[in-house]
């Protein structure tokens, strides 16, 4: 039995700390930095209005994936895919209310470093809600939603299982905003639906997560075991909100427009209706005007200027600890996120916007400051960092190491993407290789999208219907059927 001791930090909730007998040899640290809806608009990714010194940094100290890939864009069902080392299809995590349940002999990545002899602790958003990997039989944790003082239903695979079988019409009695495509109550998203700087003072709940994580640093540091470090950044997640210098960085006026840009999210000709859903984090249930647009976006790039800045604290706490020869840090952020592309904001479609998102990886023994053209998927991080850091096996597991892409980014790699979301109850599936992404909902029954990312970036054109590209895909539907399915 693990022993277990409460690490606590003045205004937040303590963390827990796992403590494991010592485990001989040479195993690096490893600091693992989550951010909630951050997409590849930052500097790592080129962009020209982010102001990002700090994730430019990690960039300069590691390998940048420039095609890397959430398997569900959504946070419970990501958050568990990477923490579990499984597809959301293997774990039935296909919402933000499902619970994770560990089959036996299966173990969360912060369990595994705990069992491997690592000092671990985890600070600010790594789990969603009370969700943290139960074992079968366990009794259910319960949530209150904070805003509504409502207890919030959550489920186990097996329980969406059965009311799949025995409820189909589920979810239209019980509205979800990432399985539903209309919105139902629009007055409900107000919450979200606001950005603009916090009250002169309040440092944001960031920077205490940042406080907890660095002071629990400083106590590793003089250790003689390794520690795993989980730190969750809530921003730049709804509300749009961060202290008011972040919002002094940037004129609206100058934030450009996607190409794509829509002011209303509708579903386009010749595309899956499945494709689009409905706002809910900003301009929920109504179209937008381009200002509104660019207000947003600045909003959007302050909360992330505002992160960035806390991972700047880390970064320094690991140099002025001397740790930077003995750690591997770790940046992604947990899917991507639609800011005004195709006329909708967040995550939770199949579209490249929303599937995509930041992978920064930094092992000081290893390739830095270069770039990854390949196809990597989020759920490769689990067995990459039981590679570098020499842990016990761990046979579960569904990704692949990225050890050879560290070693040489260019090296040949042929592994294509997955991503799932829902739509009720029907499932759609993606999939992404250097050039496609080919995408089909229900099986095809309620259509599918082929896009060439080579001429068409920003998925404009679907050419799943035609007859020049009928090889393509029969060859990408084949790819889709070795997606592991156990839960739909």
């Amino acid at each position: 039995m693990l022993a277990r001791r409460q690490f606590m930090a003045s205004g937040l909730t303590a963390a827990t700390l796992h403590a494991a007998g010592p485990q001989g040899g040479q195993h690096p640290n490893v600091l693992f930095v989550i951010v909630d809806d951050l997409n590849c608009r930052i500097g790592p990714y080129g962009d020209p209005v982010a102001n990002t010194p700090n994730l430019d940094r990690l960039a300069a100290r590691g390998v940048r994936f420039d095609r890397a890939y959430c398997q569900y864009p959504l946070c419970n069902p990501t958050r568990s895919s990477v923490l579990s080392g499984r597809y959301p299809t293997q774990t039935g995590v296909l919402d933000n209310n499902t619970l994770l349940v560990l089959e036996p002999g299966h173990e969360s990545m912060p369990r595994h470093f705990a069992n491997s002899g690592y000092e671990v602790a985890e600070f600010g958003k790594v789990w969603h809600g009370p969700n943290r990997g139960m074992r079968a039989g366990g009794a259910k944790p319960v949530q209150r939603n904070a805003r509504t003082g409502v207890t919030v239903p959550w489920a186990t695979p097996e329980e969406r299982d059965r009311q799949r079988r025995e409820e189909p019409d589920y979810w239209d009695r019980v509205h979800s905003p990432y399985r539903n495509l209309r919105l139902a109550h629009p007055e409900q998203y107000e919450w979200a639906n606001k950005f603009g700087p916090l009250d002169d003072g309040d440092p944001g709940a960031d920077a205490r997560v940042a406080d907890q994580a660095i002071a629990a640093m400083k106590k590793f540091a003089p250790g003689r075991k390794p520690f795993f470090l989980a730190a969750g950044f809530n921003k730049p997640h709804v509300p749009l909100m961060a202290p008011k210098k972040y919002f002094d960085m940037y004129d609206a006026r100058a934030i450009p427009l996607p190409p794509d840009f829509e002011t209303e999210a509708k579903p386009i000709e010749g595309m899956p209706p499945d494709e689009f859903r409905a706002n809910i984090d900003l301009y929920a249930g109504r179209a937008f005007t381009t200002g509104e647009a660019r207000q947003a976006m600045r909003a959007y790039y302050a909360c992330v200027s505002y992160m960035d800045a806390q991972l700047g604290r880390l970064l320094d706490t690991v140099d002025n600890l001397g740790l930077a020869n003995d750690t591997i840090v770790v940046l992604w952020g947990d899917h991507g996120w639609h800011l005004s592309e195709k006329g909708m904001w967040a995550k939770g479609t199949l579209f490249e916007t929303s599937a995509r998102g930041p992978l920064l990886i930094a092992d000081p023994r290893r390739t830095q400051g270069r770039v990854s053209a390949r196809v990597v998927q989020y759920l490769d991080l689990f067995p990459t960092l039981v590679d570098l850091c020499g842990l016990n096996q761990a046979p579960w597991l569904s990704g692949t190491s990225l050890r050879p892409l560290l070693d040489r980014p260019d090296a040949e790699w042929t592994r294509p993407a997955y991503t799932v979301q829902t739509r009720g109850w029907a499932l759609g599936r993606s999939v992404r290789t250097e050039r496609w992404r080919y995408t089909e909902w229900d099986q095809g029954r309620r259509g599918s999208a082929l896009f060439d990312h080579d001429a068409d970036p920003h998925e404009m054109r679907n050419l799943a219907q035609n007859p020049a590209q009928a090889q393509t895909v029969a060859t990408l539907s084949k790819l889709l059927r070795q997606l592991p399915v156990r839960y739909s």
